[in-house]
């Protein structure tokens, strides 16, 4: 039997999250893994911020997005803090990362830098309008993850 000694799950906050934690953190606990929760601050949410910007005022600068871009960090680490004391962790060896950039691109990056052996995500992520039947970033996961890929449906 392969042995799986660290699993990252891929968590968006989105209503499924919950679900996806739950399924990870039993998973760890049954192969006796390491826990690894990433969530990626999209990109395309990023560019926005600086457009916007841009279109408001010359009185922002780069420095006041990047206090933006700050705070997002910390509200995805304070809603992780919130899943934390829903989802049972404990005897669990669990880390959290937050990433930026593309998600699906940035969920493969952090399987290979975290050396993640399995990955869990949901199959639908915070919008339900981009793809009716199955979510692009799990779409794209399932077509490029080098590792196994356990999908959570809610």
């Amino acid at each position: 039997m392969t042995s799986y000694n660290r699993i990252l799950a891929a968590i968006d906050f989105s209503s499924h999250a919950q679900a996806v934690a739950e399924e990870a953190a039993n998973l760890a606990k049954n192969l006796n893994s390491e826990l690894v929760f990433v969530n990626v601050i999209n990109q395309r949410d990023v560019d926005a911020i600086y457009s916007a910007i841009e279109r408001l005022d010359s009185k922002f600068d780069k420095i006041s997005v990047q206090r933006c871009i700050d705070q997002v960090h910390q509200e995805r680490e304070a809603k992780m803090d919130e899943l934390k004391k829903v989802v049972d962790l404990s005897g669990l060896n669990v880390r959290f990362i937050t990433r930026t950039g593309a998600p699906f691109q940035e969920l493969l990056k952090a399987t290979s830098e975290e050396q993640a052996e399995m990955v869990v995500m949901g199959i639908k992520g915070r919008s339900d309008l981009a793809d009716i039947m199955i979510g692009s970033t799990a779409h794209k996961m399932f077509k490029r993850c080098p590792v196994p890929l356990l999908t959570v449906r809610k």
